[in-house]
């Protein structure tokens, strides 16, 4: 900082609360003015009816608060501004890997529904396999049974064979008998 910034006296802002008691006084040196503009018994227009709040201003008081209101919209707007500078160093990249995640969501939605319709049609095929198989399966179920005829008949057949060879064995027996009586050995 220079010397001349150090000897110049600071101008003091002034708040929006100091602006509105200032006006609220009348100015000194009017005549007949009690303090009280409700009560004034001047002309108001002579009398420094400053309430800008509540309906009176002069130009004075006009120009001051204006000034102050501007001064302070002007931070709140400077605020605001490096306020939404940041929030956009947020929001936009967020916005991106969102777009960037819906896609690719998309994506997967889309492969998983070609990958149901394959699976659609395999099923299809599966299904008429399943058909021949029933087929097949019916058509060795009549094999089988005819099979389990054919068994009953040839244990049929085995009895059979079993009582004439047994038979035959009584038949032959007896005269072996007697003609082994015969022989010396």
């Amino acid at each position: 900082m220079s010397t001349n910034d150090e000897a110049q006296p600071k101008k003091k802002i002034k708040s929006v609360r100091d602006v509105i008691i200032e006006s609220i006084e009348c100015e000194p040196g009017t005549p007949g003015c009690t303090g009280d503009p409700d009560t004034c018994p001047n002309d108001p227009n002579r009398c420094d009816k400053k309430l800008s709040m509540f309906g009176y201003y002069d130009d004075t008081i006009k120009d001051s608060v204006e000034h102050v209101l501007c001064n302070h919209m002007g931070e709140l707007n400077q605020t605001f501004a490096s306020s939404a500078r940041r929030w956009e160093m947020v929001v936009y990249p967020s916005l991106f890997a969102f777009i960037l995640l819906a896609t690719y969501g998309f994506f997967l939605i889309y492969s998983l529904t070609n990958d149901v319709g394959s699976v659609a049609k395999d099923m299809k095929s599966i299904s008429q396999n399943m058909q021949a198989v029933v087929v097949h399966m019916d058509t060795q179920t009549i094999t089988m049974k005819e099979m389990n005829v054919h068994v009953r008949n040839m244990g049929l057949s085995v009895n059979q064979m079993t009582h004439e060879v047994a038979v035959m064995n009584n038949s032959i027996s007896r005269p072996m008998q007697f003609m082994n009586s015969f022989t010396p050995w």
